[in-house]
């Protein structure tokens, strides 16, 4: 409701057999296709990529491989659109799917996703919670009720709290298993620095070579690096008529970098804050840069004119990829960085009246 979040990896159902402890043996029954091809995945670099493929042969297939340490894989079939994440690790594992009811499909021969299944099990009621919230703000919003809609953001806030203890305290309980970096990091946006610092200082130092605890440790790095205190991270990005622009040659005023795009509904919503603050503001020495996460020009540039975004603008229309958004940490928006005129962060995720009033303070203070 409030904003969107970047999920990276995925759900699903699993349990247990026997192999070689160095090899794992993927197992596969489809259930009502008799052909057609399997791809096995895995996520590197910001995407997932084939790393095995076969054919069904009566509605059955096979992977055999070896890893290292527990990962989060996905059984693809693109000609039934299924995917099927799970976690693989050196085991015999039975995966049995129905193309026509996803949620029923079964995985079984992981402690990895037993324990991911365990997890899974306990947020479930925060999320159905969740869903019931959105669902009620979502009405509310089609007849313009503020009210009902505040009270389902009110409570979303409260479920936002309680998902972020229930993963930490996961973490703590579970700190020796893959699992558990995997979950922190794919819910990394409820995360401030502090947090993650604890959580990674925490888990057990045989999952160091987990790619998903090495995220982890990237983004605190990321994150110590636009601190509030720190110098902002210069960047440069191509503006809606394809020329450069520099973020230190907006030094010497008042700068708000706000990331959002067109396909953000909670941006959008946000818009009319932002608005509303530069007309306030801009004359006193107040700058915006807005930074869009969009993939299509038209619709960026459309969205810039029908908010009236009268400041600077740039993107390289990336989509999540956006590189000044690698550069900051974000990957949920709208978010945003305030910076003096030194281009030092004052303060970062202003929203409604809490930009307005620290924009008061700034100025105030300043002019007195």
């Amino acid at each position: 409701m409030k904003r969107v979040v970047l999920f990276l990896l995925f759900t699903i159902i699993f349990a247990s057999c026997s192999t070689k402890k160095d090899q794992y043996a993927i197992h596969g029954t489809v259930k009502g296709v008799d052909t057609g091809k399997i791809y096995l995945q895995k996520y590197d670099s910001e995407k997932w990529i084939n790393i095995d493929s076969t054919r069904l042969e009566k509605g059955k297939f096979t992977f055999k491989g070896t890893i290292e340490i527990p990962e989060m894989r996905q059984i693809i079939m693109e000609e039934k659109q299924v995917v099927i994440p799970l976690f693989v690790e050196n085991s015999n594992i039975d995966v049995q799917i129905f193309p026509d009811s996803i949620d029923k499909s079964i995985v079984k021969g992981s402690t990895s996703q037993d324990k991911y299944q365990e997890y899974i099990t306990l947020s479930e009621v925060i999320d159905q919670r969740m869903e019931e919230a959105y669902k009620e703000w979502k009405k509310a919003k089609e007849v313009g009720d503020s009210i009902i809609m505040n009270r389902a953001d009110s409570i979303s806030t409260v479920l936002d709290g309680e998902m972020k203890k229930l993963l930490i305290d996961f973490a703590k309980t579970n700190n020796a298993t893959v699992v558990a970096p995997y979950l922190v990091m794919r819910n990394s946006w409820q995360f401030e620095l502090p947090d993650l610092e604890k959580i990674v200082s925490g888990l057990d130092t045989l999952i160091n070579v987990s790619q998903y605890t090495q995220l982890l440790k990237k983004r605190i790095d990321i994150l110590r690096g636009v601190e509030i205190g720190r110098t902002a991270p210069d960047l440069t990005m191509n503006d809606p008529t394809g020329k450069p622009l520099t973020l230190s040659s907006l030094r010497g005023k008042i700068l708000l970098v706000d990331f959002w795009a067109s396909w953000c509904g909670p941006c959008r919503v946000e818009n009319p804050n932002v608005v509303k603050a530069y007309q306030q503001y801009n004359k006193k020495g107040f700058d915006i840069l807005g930074c869009s996460f969009d993939k299509n020009r038209e619709k960026w540039l459309k969205a810039i004119e029908d908010d009236k975004l009268t400041w600077h603008h740039v993107s390289d229309l990336q989509g999540w990829a956006n590189a000044a958004g690698k550069l900051y940490g974000i990957n949920s928006i709208p978010a945003n960085v305030l910076l003096d005129k030194d281009q030092k962060i004052i303060a970062r995720n202003l929203r409604g009246d809490d930009l307005i009033n620290k924009l008061a303070e700034v100025f105030g203070s300043s002019e007195g």
